[in-house]
C-alpha cells in the first residue's frame, strides 16, 4: 500500500476531516491533501508527526506492526500489513496479549457463544 493511501486510510477510519489533521501536523489544508492525493509525498518528520497523531509508532504507520500483526500459525513472526485494516487502526494503547485476544475473537463466527459463557462464567463466580 502506498503512503497516500495509508495516510488516508487512517484519517478516514479515524473520522476526522482533512483539516483537523492538517492543523494536527503543521501543514497547510492544501498540502496535506496532496499527501493523501499522491501529488507530493510527506518528509519523515511529517510522517512521524501523522503517526504520532494516531497514537501509533511509525513503523505500524508505516505498515509494520508488531505489536499487532496478525500471525499465521506457521510463523513465528511479524510481517509487513500490505493493508492496515481496522483490526489494527485504533489498537495501539493495547498491550500484544490484548490485542491478539481482540483480533482472534473478531476473527470468530460464533462470538454470541463465547459471550454467553464469558457471562455464565462470570455469574458462577459471584
Amino acid at each position: 500500500m502506498t503512503i497516500n493511501k495509508r495516510i488516508k486510510q487512517f484519517r478516514e477510519y479515524n473520522n476526522l476531516k482533512p483539516e483537523i489533521i492538517a492543523e494536527a501536523i503543521g501543514v497547510s489544508l492544501s498540502e496535506y491533501e496532496s499527501f493523501e492525493d499522491g501529488t507530493s509525498t510527506p518528509t519523515i518528520d511529517i510522517i512521524k508527526k501523522l503517526a504520532k497523531s494516531y497514537k501509533v509508532t511509525d513503523d505500524e504507520f508505516l505498515g509494520y506492526t508488531p505489536r499487532l500483526a496478525v500471525y499465521d500459525i506457521t510463523q513465528d513472526f511479524p510481517h509487513e500489513d500490505e493493508s492496515v485494516d481496522d483490526n489494527t487502526l485504533k489498537m495501539a494503547d493495547l498491550s500484544w496479549d490484548e490485542a491478539q485476544i481482540i483480533l482472534y475473537y473478531r476473527q470468530l463466527k460464533e462470538k454470541d457463544d463465547i459471550i454467553s459463557e464469558i457471562i455464565k462464567r462470570r455469574n458462577e463466580n459471584k
